[in-house]
Parts: C-alpha cells; sequence; structure tokens
C-alpha cells in the first residue's frame, strides 16, 4: 500500500520506538516529566522563543494561543483557505468568542493590500481585528511557502494596528527547508508560534506552542480546560525529540518526491501547480473516481474537491513508491479518458 493521503499517515521507525520505550519520565500535569521538558526547551531554542508548552495537536496549540491573545467579540484575521478558518470546527467562536474574518489570498499566501482594506474603521458597529494568524506552509495553497519579506509586511500591518501575531506552523519545517531560512528568522516577529510533530517531521503525536514565559502559566491553564493535560507524555515527547534531531534534513527527500511526481503528472498532461514543499495539488475531471481506482489499486490519495486531487509526499515514501503510483495514475488516466 503507498499511502499518499498526507503526511499524518507516517509511522514511527524502529529507532524512534526504541527512543519512547528508553524515555525517562514523569507526570507532566505536575510538571515534572524530564523526556517533555526537554523537548519544550529545545523547540523554544529552535525557534527563538522562550519557551514551549507541549499538547496533543495542532489544532489545539492554535486555539490556546488565540485564547490567550484576543477578548470576546473581536475579530482575527486568516487567510481565506487557512487551517484555522477551514479545518477547526469554529473552535476560535466556540473557545475565544471571537470571530474569524477571511481575508484572500493567492495559493494560500495572504494579500497585503487585502489585510488593509480588512481593518474596519473605529466604530462600535464593527469587531475590532485583535490578531493576525499565517499559516506556513499553506496547506490548501498546495503547500506554499511564505516569503520571508512577506512575512515581515504582514507582521508590519498588524503591528502598526496593535495585533498579536500567531504563525500556525503546522508544516514549519518544511517552510525552513524548502526555504533555506533559519527557524529563528522565519519564525521571528511572531509571539506565537504552533510546531506540529505528527506531520512531515514523522512523530506520531503530539504539537507545542512557542510563546513568552509570561504566558505559559495560562496556557497551561486553557491546555487542562481543553482536557489536553496528558500524564506521561514523555514517551510522546521523546518520538518528537527525536524527529527534530533526525528528520528535518530528510523533507528535502519529501519535497524532490513531490516534483517528481509533480513532473510525471504534467508529463501525461494534467494541469498541476508547481509544489514548494511535499504537496502535489492537480485536476482530473473525475478526481473522486481516478481516488476510489487508485485507492484499489493499492494507491491511497485524496480528491479535494470534484476536479482536485492532493498527494502529499512524507518519510515513508521511498523512490519505488513514488514510481509505482506514477504508473497506477497514468494506467487509470487511459481507462477514464
Amino acid at each position: 500500500m503507498i499511502d499518499l493521503r498526507s503526511d499524518t499517515v507516517t509511522q514511527p521507525s524502529k529507532d524512534m520506538l526504541k527512543a519512547m520505550c528508553s524515555a525517562p519520565l514523569g507526570d507532566d500535569v505536575l510538571g515534572d516529566d524530564p523526556s517533555v521538558l526537554a523537548l519544550e526547551e529545545k523547540i523554544a531554542g529552535m525557534l527563538g522563543t522562550e519557551t514551549a508548552l507541549f499538547v496533543p495537536s495542532g489544532t489545539m496549540a492554535n486555539q490556546i494561543a488565540i485564547w490567550l491573545q484576543t477578548t470576546k467579540g473581536a475579530a482575527i484575521a486568516v487567510e481565506q483557505d487557512a487551517h484555522i478558518y477551514q479545518y477547526e470546527a469554529s473552535a476560535p467562536a466556540l473557545l475565544s468568542g471571537v470571530r474569524m474574518k477571511p481575508i484572500t489570498g493567492s495559493r494560500g499566501l495572504m494579500s497585503e493590500q487585502a489585510l488593509l482594506e480588512a481593518f474596519p474603521s473605529d466604530d462600535p458597529h464593527f469587531s475590532p481585528i485583535e490578531m493576525l494568524c499565517l499559516e506556513d506552509t499553506a496547506n490548501r495553497g498546495g503547500g506554499t511557502v511564505y516569503p520571508l519579506e512577506k512575512l515581515q509586511k504582514l507582521q508590519q500591518i498588524a503591528r502598526d494596528r496593535h495585533c498579536s501575531l500567531h504563525l500556525d506552523g503546522a508544516r514549519f519545517f518544511n517552510a525552513h527547508v524548502a526555504s533555506g531560512i533559519s527557524p529563528n528568522e522565519r519564525a521571528s516577529g511572531f509571539d506565537t508560534i504552533s510546531i506540529c510533530f505528527s506531520k512531515g517531521l514523522g512523530a506520531p503525536v503530539g504539537s507545542a506552542l512557542c510563546m513568552p514565559s509570561s504566558m505559559r502559566r495560562d496556557a497551561i491553564r486553557i491546555r487542562k480546560m481543553l482536557g489536553g493535560g496528558m500524564r506521561q507524555s514523555g514517551i510522546l515527547a521523546a518520538a518528537a525529540n527525536f524527529a527534530l534531531t533526525h528528520h528535518i534534513q530528510k523533507l528535502e527527500k519529501d519535497h524532490f518526491h513531490a516534483r517528481q511526481l509533480a513532473l510525471a503528472l504534467v508529463n501525461m498532461g494534467f494541469s498541476v501547480q508547481s509544489p514548494q514543499s511535499n504537496m502535489i495539488y492537480f485536476d482530473h475531471p473525475q478526481a473522486k473516481k481516478m481516488v476510489e481506482l487508485a485507492n484499489k489499486e493499492g494507491v491511497l490519495f485524496l480528491a479535494v474537491g470534484p476536479k482536485t486531487i492532493r498527494l502529499v509526499t512524507h518519510l515513508d515514501v521511498k523512490e519505488a513508491d513514488i514510481k509505482s503510483a506514477i504508473s497506477v495514475i497514468q494506467k487509470l488516466d487511459s481507462a477514464l479518458s
């Protein structure tokens, strides 16, 4: 089975499992799990923040960040295809009492002009925008990487209007590897950054919220209210720590595989978004049928629209898998033509 549905499907390697089984453990709710503390210190140091908090998921990390930095009745600015807007079940409204203001963009990258125009006048009829949330890489945009200059321009627009800044860095290290820009520099300027360990990095579970030390106590309290307090979670933290040590540079191989797939699809005559990281989006008039037939051939991917297919390369996808997937898609396309 060749699974290209998402980079969340990766399985722990033998070495990662060894690290998990040998991890020193405590009780993280009591604040004394050494493996969790080591992970939090490591990821905070890599991004240049004062502290970090280990949480079960990226969605929880994002929602804690929003809760910490907004007031009820306000708004947060998000790109129209952002994960927070599309895939987090309206959690900002329910949990933080804020509405989401979708901002237009291109391939998931927010438009500076659209953000400028989104800020309302100082009128009690309108919700003030208190927070800007960006996503890097941009999932629905095709794994698009923000140019650093664009990030900085958007940050400045928000800062000039006294907004806090959050980065949904679910695939932050894909952006780091694709751009060649250090994690510290890509994270600079944000108040909070969420990092997901269970996507391209290949850990089974877990995310971190990186932030100033002044936010940590309240972040732990919110994590507790959301049911995110875990006990011997050092088992999971050890997997994340292993991924940070051993898997970041392997992301370039995933990106290379994505480019291989994209080139083959272009040569078959498909309209393909040129991949910047590990995602390939291409058009097919019978997307759902193509996915259904490919699954029967042992190649899994997703139809994300009536005519749009997404494939995602990851740690468990090898060179031979890419060749096999290309062969299956070519065969099925001929059958469906």
